[in-house]
């Protein structure tokens, strides 16, 4: 089978990408070492954890 395009890594950004892609029509190959957004956690940036803990606490700048 020949596909449109090949996604390597299952995390959160890998899904995103063949997600968006499988929506814009395009055959896609996800391919994943391990389980899919199996260290999606321990590897994020913390960027919207961080994000979100300001807004349970109510502390807006």
């Amino acid at each position: 089978m020949v596909y449109d395009l090949l996604v390597i890594g299952g995390g959160i950004n890998g899904a995103g990408i063949a997600r968006d892609a499988v929506g814009r029509g395009l055959s896609t190959l996800l391919v994943e070492r391990d389980d899919l957004a199996g260290a999606t956690s321990s590897s994020s940036s913390k960027l919207i954890h961080g994000g979100l803990r300001y807004l349970e606490h109510y502390e807006f700048k």
